[in-house]
């Protein structure tokens, strides 16, 4: 049996580490944007975040001496590394996670973390051979990742203990970056590039904003991504971006950039890495005769959002009527019990490795791949996909266009994992103005997105929250919906007055709803029948006034019926119908 002996001379039962590290503070770093310049940097922040993970992971197999075949994932914002428990393994680890942190408080202060560990395992276990299971290895690593994460940048408090509890900046009249907010501190100064001439010094931005809104610009023209260990001085002009000053340098290039330099790619073989974004028109054609007998190692990736024409947000939900109502949908959605489904969805007799590696995959090509194709059929130019990956996603775009997409990611995903009960996805809406600063909207829609993951009906989660009301997505949402478009097309049709739908809001308004979603206040079940049965009365069409005769007798039954249908819900029947109304009277005012 195999094993591996450390400097000493033990014998180590545990033969490998497995390696873990997540990030935090990236939702928040993605949204920290202050300013009217938010679409200018908001696409290449996030894909700048993606850059700083694959930067670290190549800097820990450089100090580790491992290879690309040991990284088992890395996507998302988290990787693993399999690697040997040697004290020299260790050592190294711990040394590099030092400069890895050091490296990111000085670039990036306390905005963004990566809380690295590792815990060590068996040959045995992996091949079933112990009681432990590889789910629970899985677990001791999450856990030791969110300890590290509660005592992050622990090992600097010596060195920069003033940094953490001394204040430090000017104040209110300090220079700030116009659109991170940040304040430049004593040694900087504002950056200015001929190419970004609206940034001066009257609207300065710092040298790392100035990088991310070039990179989002490189992006929408690159057909690939090169990234070297070395500094490529025959492509200087393309300013390449060196994450965390680790020593990888990564340039964003056309094929026909690339043809121009192809003696001299190949005489650097094994020391670039050539990849290639998300296929030609979205068809996965990845390998091209451009980089056909070049030497180097070749990859592929999937990134959400690269057909992006610049598109203002404020053009997005323009309309034809300045007075019709007008607005951005901020969406944020992710897979439901994520670290349950890792640690419990696979049997413990075939949970493996690669397996797992192979979900966290599987999620990745989904969220950073297949999205774009829902992007595309919905419209390209009427949503702005900031991030997508891993397992999540946050996109803006005109606010009945994130409706759609949300249906259509919850539609596709179930298709995806083959309606798998096991697999959810729950998110949430923000409609704000076009003009409100997107930081508060990302917000507003993390807060639906909680109370979409705190919805109780039929086991919790798997819903969509927007105005502040969670709906099952299987349960609530089509009925729900199906309530909306009547109405709107009675309404339309001259059908049904617009009372109709200022009357159920107020009711519902003054229901003096309890706890346990009961109607506290009595007195509403009769004057509500006798206001809609006055509506009936002056209506005098039968389609109609069957629909408002059910409207009484949903609301008024001890059955919870909605439009007739027996529905599963913990709402009272009258809070459904006064959300359907809300969102009715919001397309006819879009539509006006």
């Amino acid at each position: 049996m195999l094993r591996i002996k450390n400097k000493s001379g033990e014998k180590n039962n545990n033969e490998f580490l497995l390696i873990g590290g997540d990030f935090s503070g990236i939702q928040s770093y993605i949204y920290k944007i202050v300013s009217k310049y938010a679409a200018k940097n908001l696409k290449g922040r996030s894909f700048y975040l993606r850059m700083l993970s694959d930067a670290i992971v190549r800097f820990l197999l450089q100090e580790l001496d491992l290879f690309q075949a040991n990284i088992v994932y890395n996507s998302g914002g988290s990787f693993y590394i399999l690697a040997p428990n040697t004290s020299e393994v260790k050592e190294s680890l711990q040394s590099a996670i030092g400069i890895i942190e050091k490296q990111l408080f000085n670039t990036h202060k306390t905005d963004l973390f990566v809380a690295i560990d590792y815990v060590e395992l068996s040959k045995d276990t992996l091949m079933h051979k112990t009681d432990k299971t590889l789910s629970d290895v899985w677990g001791d690593l999450f856990q030791k990742r969110d300890i590290k994460k509660k005592t992050k940048f622990a090992s600097l408090l010596d060195d920069k203990y003033n940094l953490f509890f001394e204040p430090f900046g000017i104040g209110y009249n300090k220079d700030r970056d116009v659109i991170s907010g940040e304040e430049f501190l004593p040694e900087e100064r504002p950056f200015i590039l001929a190419e970004l001439s609206e940034f001066d010094n009257e609207n300065p931005i710092k040298e790392i904003t100035a990088q991310q809104i070039l990179l989002g610009k490189y992006l929408r023209d690159a057909d690939m991504m090169v990234i070297s260990e070395d500094e490529i001085p025959y492509w200087r002009d393309l300013r390449p971006i060196e994450p965390l000053e680790l020593g990888f340098y990564y340039y964003f290039v056309t094929k026909d950039k690339l043809e121009q330099k192809r003696k001299e790619l190949c005489a650097s073989a094994d020391k670039i890495s050539i990849i290639t974004f998300n296929g030609k028109d979205l068809n996965c054609n990845f390998i091209n005769d451009s980089i056909n007998g070049i030497n180097n190692i070749y990859g592929l990736e999937f990134y959400g959002g690269n057909t992006f024409d610049n598109t203002t947000f404020e053009d997005m939900c323009s309309k034809d009527d300045e007075n019709a109502f007008s607005r951005l949908g901020v969406l944020r959605m992710d897979v439901d019990n994520l670290g349950s489904i890792f640690q419990k969805g696979i049997s413990p007799e075939r949970v493996t490795l690669s397996r797992l590696a192979a979900l966290s995959r599987s999620f990745d090509y989904f969220f950073s791949g297949y999205i774009n194709r829902i992007q595309s059929d919905l419209g390209e130019n009427k949503s702005f996909i900031v991030y997508s990956g891993g397992d999540d996603l946050f996109v803006v775009g005109e606010w009945t266009t994130m409706i759609d997409f949300a249906k259509r990611i919850r539609s596709d995903f179930r298709e995806f994992t083959c309606s798998n009960p096991a697999f959810s996805i729950s998110g949430g809406i923000a409609v704000i103005p076009k003009k409100f600063p997107i930081i508060k909207g990302a917000q507003m829609s993390a807060d639906e997105e909680d109370n979409a993951k705190k919805h109780t009906l039929v086991g919790g989660k798997n819903s969509l929250s927007f105005m502040e009301m969670p709906l099952n997505w299987s349960e609530e949402f089509p009925i729900v919906e199906q309530l909306k478009d009547k109405i709107v097309g009675y309404y339309l049709a001259n059908k049904l007055p617009k009372s109709f739908i200022s009357k159920v809001v107020n009711f519902s308004q003054q229901a003096k709803f309890t706890k346990t979603n009961k109607i506290g206040n009595y007195k509403i079940y009769w004057l509500f029948t006798y206001d809609i049965n006055r509506l009936i009365t002056r209506t005098k069409k039968d389609e109609v006034d069957v629909f408002l005769q059910q409207c009484i007798s949903d609301v008024c039954s001890t059955k919870k019926t909605l439009d007739g249908k027996s529905i599963t819900t913990n709402y009272h029947p009258l809070q459904l119908w006064a959300f359907a109304c809300r969102w009715a009277e919001l397309i006819i005012r879009a539509n006006k």
